[in-house]
């Protein structure tokens, strides 16, 4: 057996709080992220104008017409010393890490001019090569690729290198005929953008979680105020409410009375609450009531259904007898039914037998089936003809019928030392005749219309004969008329081929075939109709 999985309830107070919590985490992610980034960019651009401008101012002051002078004979003068003078001034008041001018080579970078005083790490010459041994191959021949192509981008950002985290700019010096001369350069540190950035971020963050923290708190204190509390007023009574144990305190059952008032759906749910207790508690009465009255409806029904089946004939045998055997089962679709059957004899030598089915179910049609079964029996007995008996039966039954009802009828009165009979039938199913050996041949004659039916109806007298060995079988509509669930019917060919098919030649093994091969044949599709049978096998008079 498997135990249902216990689920861990969580309230809807812990479940608005932490979903407002992360909510606001989000939020502020997501601000924090956005003013770090937007803040970042700006500080990057200014960056990049600011040290972009120094390249430009340096690279101005360069004497463009005696550079290659300068190169040649690797001395100086005042012109150059001035410029020397200038970078430091630029590099030192501007804090970069270093403001420089150089050819590049394919050895290194020949040193034009820098701004970093002498003494200092990071200080060269005019004609001075920097070679592998200070800078990567990879910043070399970028170095170079820069001097030849113009388009070579102008602004790198370095992290993690020898040198630190560094913003740099260049500038390409031509001559007069465009031709590259040297290249200018800045280096200005970059640490100072993150340190302004954490605090920045720190700042926003602060600022964040205040607004948020303050917004979520006020937002909580309304939601339990608004919702949460309402609501859990409404659990706790419906929590009572449910708890009552309907079996042992049918009496304490009242509707709730929640009082909440916060205009809007709560207040709504809550009155719909009290009217559904309202409604539970007046329909637990009224099922309390109706349940005492079923109870006794469903006792008269049993002692009806037991009254009924002590109408019916259920001794079968008749000891002094031994020209005849019987035997008849009837199977109501509900508690009771409107089938019968009967048999009688009417003198020492005749006996009859009759089977019937009123239209409808239940208590009307068990009725009306007690008032046919008690008038053909009485005519019967009389000793009139079957005909006779049959149009005296639909007279009577005709009068005070406004209910509409009707019955199909077979009798058949027996000699039972000839085997001769005279039967009439009111609409009912063909009889059917099981010969000795084993054919099966469907009785045939005049048929009239259903009793109680039309007062005016004739019935006409049929007479055949049965041989020794024989059975007159007759059934209610119940067998060929039983659907399954596809909706397809038993028939008449399924019922004749089970009887050709039985081999022993008995009526009771018959009646139990026949009722087991119907409930087959319908699955699980309940009984539509009452089943009925009867049937009587001529055995005639031993010698």
């Amino acid at each position: 057996m498997n135990r249902q999985k216990s689920i861990r309830k969580i309230s809807l107070r812990t479940k608005f709080t932490t979903a407002s919590m992360i909510l606001a985490l989000v939020l502020c992610m997501i601000i924090i992220l956005i003013s770090y980034f937007s803040y970042r960019d700006s500080m990057f651009d200014r960056y990049e104008e600011n040290i972009t401008s120094l390249v430009h101012t340096a690279a101005d002051l360069v004497p463009v017409e005696k550079v290659n002078q300068y190169y040649e004979t690797m001395e100086t003068d005042a012109d150059y010393d001035l410029l020397i003078k200038q970078f430091q001034i630029i590099q030192e008041q501007n804090n970069l890490e270093y403001l420089y001018a150089y050819v590049p080579t394919e050895e290194g970078l020949n040193v034009f001019a820098q701004g970093t005083k002498p003494g200092e790490a990071g200080n060269f010459v005019l004609g001075d090569v920097l070679g592998t041994d200070y800078y990567p191959i990879e910043d070399i021949e970028s170095a170079n690729a820069l001097f030849t192509n113009p388009d070579k981008p102008k602004i790198y950002i370095t992290r993690g290198s020898d040198f630190g985290y560094l913003i740099t700019a260049f500038e390409v010096i031509r001559d007069d005929g465009g031709n590259p001369l040297l290249v200018v350069g800045a280096d200005m540190s970059m640490k100072v953008i993150d340190d302004t950035l954490r605090a920045y971020i720190l700042l926003v963050s602060g600022i964040s979680l205040l607004i948020f923290g303050t917004f979520i708190t006020v937002y909580l204190v309304f939601l339990n105020k608004s919702i949460i509390n309402p609501l859990q007023v409404i659990v706790d009574n419906a929590t009572d409410f449910v708890n009552i144990n309907m079996d042992d305190n049918i009496g304490e059952i009242v509707a709730l009375h929640i009082d909440v008032k916060t205009g809007d759906e709560i207040e709504m749910l809550a009155e719909a609450f009290n009217k559904m207790t309202s409604d539970i508690s007046r329909y637990i009465k009224e099922l309390t009531s109706v349940t005492s009255e079923r109870e006794r409806i469903e006792t008269e029904l049993r002692i009806a259904k037991l009254i009924q089946e002590g109408m019916l004939p259920r001794n079968f045998d008749f000891p002094e007898r031994d020209e005849f055997t019987l035997y008849a089962s009837m199977r109501a679709a509900k508690d009771v039914g409107g089938d019968f059957y009967d048999f009688f004899f009417v003198d020492d030598d005749t006996f009859c037998i009759a089977i019937g089915d009123v239209s409808g179910k239940g208590v009307p049609a068990a009725l009306f089936m007690a008032m046919t079964k008690a008038t053909v029996k009485d005519l019967v007995l009389r000793r009139l003809p079957v005909d006779e008996v049959m149009t005296e039966a639909n007279i009577n039954l005709c009068k005070n019928n406004e209910q509409g009802m009707f019955v199909t009828l077979f009798i058949a009165v027996i000699n039972v030392k000839t085997g001769v009979f005279q039967w009439c039938d009111a609409g009912h199913d063909p009889a059917i005749i099981w010969k000795k050996d084993g054919s099966v041949e469907m009785l045939k004659g005049k048929k009239g219309f259903v009793c109680a039916g039309l007062e005016t109806a004739v019935y006409k007298m049929n007479e055949s004969t049965i041989e020794k060995g024989d059975i007159i079988y007759l059934y209610t509509d119940g067998i060929p008329e039983a659907n399954n669930t596809t909706g397809q019917f038993y028939g008449m060919d399924r019922l004749i081929n089970l009887i050709s098919s039985k081999a022993e030649h008995d009526i009771k093994s018959l009646c139990a075939s026949v009722l087991d091969d119907v409930d087959k044949f319908a699955l699980s599709e309940p009984q539509f109709d009452d089943i009925t049978m009867l049937g009587f096998k001529f055995v005639g008079v031993r010698e």
